[in-house]
């Protein structure tokens, strides 16, 4: 604790569409625990699911604080931690695996059966489980903006969904969805030297994927004309190496299997709600051989390749980010949808 802070206000969960903005006490870091000044954090559409909801894998139980994308400074180090000293500039991951685990042991670290998550973000400080400190408390590098490294845990998603991936350089990969899921895969999978085309019905979307490294940007294959665009793209127009369908719409879902070609994989990224149900001719997977599977979450080496990634500043990942808010305003923001906000937990609301 620092003598004499007082209470601080954190944003808590309560019900469904039920956020109040409260004071709690001051917090202070138990054995192998920090406490971060929030200096930025992020809005999500996770979030915005976990507001309308109430519920989600990675909420804790009600009240809840709430909120997972953060980057600060360190307030306060509980003992046993090593490595980090109070003023160091951080930015932490939303969670940490066992790495003793099946899952764990078979690589696939954001299955792990015990999984640490972190929630709490929108507050003016946050307090980091020990295991997460242990594997996914990363400094900040020098000259990167809080609300740049705040990018870390959702561009590592993309990572991950990206790492699952058999392309290989000179493939032809086609992303459906330009938001900032679909933005983090176009970058990781041009990184690789993959030849991607981004599918979106927003044209700033479409051109931020040039940017991040899209060799081509079309409109949301909406119709059969639209549909055959993105064919044509592909080679011999017979379907894509890999698809992915960054997006919730189990339609673009089964889209994305009729734009994969012969041998071809198809990554079902998008976080769909737990009533939808997706279905595709079975002859169509047969006949072509084609591999489905999904990626969810992330691995701690996908936030380290997450945090090179944003740490190159060539790519413009400044652009996913839309005004600074304060914490009064985040349940508005989150129900608005659009860009992520920066949410600054010691600016007012406006209003």
């Amino acid at each position: 604790m620092v003598p004499g802070r007082g209470p601080v206000r954190a944003l808590v969960l309560h019900g469904p569409g039920d956020l109040r903005l409260e004071e709690r006490a001051d917090p202070t870091p138990g054995p192998g625990e920090v406490v971060i000044a929030v200096e930025a954090a992020l809005t999500c559409a996770t979030d915005a699911k976990m507001l309308v909801r109430g519920a989600h894998p990675a909420l804790p139980p009600l009240p809840a604080p709430f909120g997972h994308e953060a980057s600060g400074t360190v307030a306060a180090t509980g003992r046993g931690v090593a490595g980090v000293r109070e003023g160091d500039a951080v930015v932490v991951a939303n969670s940490a695996p066992c790495d003793r685990c099946e899952a764990c042991r078979r690589g696939r670290a954001g299955l792990c059966e015990s999984l640490v998550y972190l929630s709490g973000a929108y507050a003016e400080y946050l307090v980091v489980p020990a295991p997460i400190v242990a594997r996914n408390l990363l400094p900040r590098p020098t000259g990167m903006p809080p609300e740049i490294a705040a990018l870390t845990e959702p561009v590592a998603c993309g990572v991950r969904a990206a790492e699952r991936s058999a392309a290989r350089p000179g493939d032809t990969v086609v992303v459906l969805g330009g938001g900032p899921q679909g933005q983090a895969i176009t970058a990781a999978l041009a990184a690789r030297g993959c030849e991607v085309v981004m599918c979106d019905p927003h044209a700033d979307r479409r051109d931020r994927a040039l940017r991040m490294g899209a060799a081509a940007a079309l409109p949301a294959p909406r119709d059969a004309p639209a549909e055959a665009a993105v064919l044509e793209r592909t080679p011999r127009g017979r379907g894509a190496h890999a698809v992915f369908a960054a997006v919730a719409d189990v339609e673009a879902w089964r889209q994305a299997v009729r734009l994969a070609g012969p041998g071809g994989e198809v990554n079902l990224h998008g976080g769909p709600d737990a009533a939808a149900v997706f279905s595709t001719p079975a002859a169509h997977l047969h006949y072509r051989e084609l591999t489905l599977q999904a990626s969810y979450h992330h691995t701690p080496g996908a936030v380290r390749a997450a945090l090179a990634l944003l740490g190159r500043g060539t790519l413009p990942f400044h652009e996913l980010l839309g005004g600074r808010i304060g914490l009064p305003d985040v349940a508005a923001a989150l129900r608005a949808g659009g860009p992520k906000r920066i949410v600054d937990p010691r600016r007012a609301g406006t209003g």
